[in-house]
């Protein structure tokens, strides 16, 4: 593969968008950058590019608020998380799965369309079932497309009751630590490359850049406010997604 200039500020311009939503809403930078990154990379590269770059971010909010993560809430959707994850990406590598993405777009518009008008009548309760429920739709579009954020922020936001920074440091630690494992399952499965590690530096300072000015976004914003901000950008994100992929 080829790098030139443009590709790396069709990688740094993104990223900082997804900075900014990640560091307000708790993900989403998955999502914003995959409408941009499969223009130039094939899915399964895109995807890994995603994650390469969210997770410095992950750590570095979660990092800002690791007086507030719970372990415990942590633990349960990560074991369902990891083991569907990984079969997914192993089995997606030999796969064409370009065509699957508009039926994400879809589920990510249901959620939004639910959480916004159903969700005070139906609570989503922290169960077992919930978690595994979360964690395996989670693992498979992390997977599948790199954007596995949303059922899980569905989960952790009824997990941790409404609490912004609590919400904010359990998400971002977990994401953290499932993007980790997923980049490594993918460098096992030979969909890392050596030529694709130079389109994560531009990614990694947009992606931080984005931080600065999203920590200004979120320090002024209740969790009502914040909740909002989730909903509106799951179903904006589903309709794009879903438009650019038919």
């Amino acid at each position: 593969m080829e790098i030139d200039f443009w590709m790396l500020l069709f990688v740094f311009l993104p990223a900082i968008g997804g900075g900014i939503i990640q560091t307000t809403t708790g993900f989403g930078s998955g999502i914003f950058v995959m409408l941009f990154f499969p223009l130039f990379l094939p899915m399964l590269q895109s995807s890994a590019l995603s994650t390469l770059i969210t997770v410095w971010l992950c750590l570095l909010i979660a990092w800002r608020y690791r007086q507030y993560i719970d372990p415990k809430i942590v633990v349960l959707p990560a074991i369902f998380y990891l083991v569907v994850s990984g079969v997914t990406i192993t089995v997606a590598s030999k796969l064409n799965i370009a065509g699957l993405k508009a039926y994400f777009g879809l589920f990510l518009v249901a959620a939004a369309v639910y959480f916004m008008f159903f969700a005070k009548k139906i609570k989503l309760k922290p169960t077992v079932p919930a978690a595994a429920v979360c964690s395996t739709i989670s693992g498979v579009a992390s997977g599948l497309f790199g954007i596995g954020g949303p059922p899980m922020v569905l989960y952790f936001l009824a997990a941790t009751e409404d609490k912004k920074e609590n919400y904010l440091g359990t998400t971002q630690a977990f994401f953290a630590l499932t993007s980790i494992y997923n980049t490594t399952i993918r460098a096992i499965n030979g969909i890392i490359t050596v030529d694709l590690l130079p389109l994560v530096i531009p990614g990694i300072l947009g992606i931080w850049l984005g931080k600065i000015f999203g920590q200004k976004i979120v320090d002024r914003i209740n969790i009502e406010q914040l909740k909002k901000l989730i909903y509106a950008f799951l179903g904006v994100s589903g309709i794009v997604t879903f438009v650019t992929n038919i």
